[in-house]
């Protein structure tokens, strides 16, 4: 009786030891964020991409999964290839106008600075 007591207290022991050295630390605030002057909460970022390829659209946001954004309608100020945004938007159920990108419709955006 005393051995599988003796077994059982060191097993939860062991047990109760492992699992406190898997704990991932917290996570640090990423940098881009701490350098921001709102809040990303509930924004995506993306990269503004322009496409001048026959039946490609022309502005897209590249997601950095590598998704392809088609905003049906984008402001003069957002159009810089390579720029880098932070943006609400709503997916479109329309048929997309190309190949490589869904559309989506821009809710809020901001120009990552």
């Amino acid at each position: 009786m005393k051995t599988r007591l003796y077994i059982t207290g060191m097993s939860l022991v062991g047990i109760m030891a492992f699992s406190c050295c898997g704990q991932k630390p917290v996570a640090v605030e990423d940098t881009k964020t701490a350098l921001m002057d709102f809040d990303t909460k509930g924004y995506t970022s993306g990269t503004i991409v322009q496409s001048k390829a026959e039946g490609d659209c022309e502005w897209t946001i590249k997601l950095q999964d590598g998704r392809h954004l088609d905003p049906m309608t984008i402001d003069k100020d957002f159009m810089q290839n390579g720029a880098t945004v932070w943006f609400k938007y709503t997916p479109q159920r329309r048929m997309s106008r190309c190949d490589k990108a869904s559309p989506v419709g821009i809710t809020e955006m901001k120009m990552n600075k």
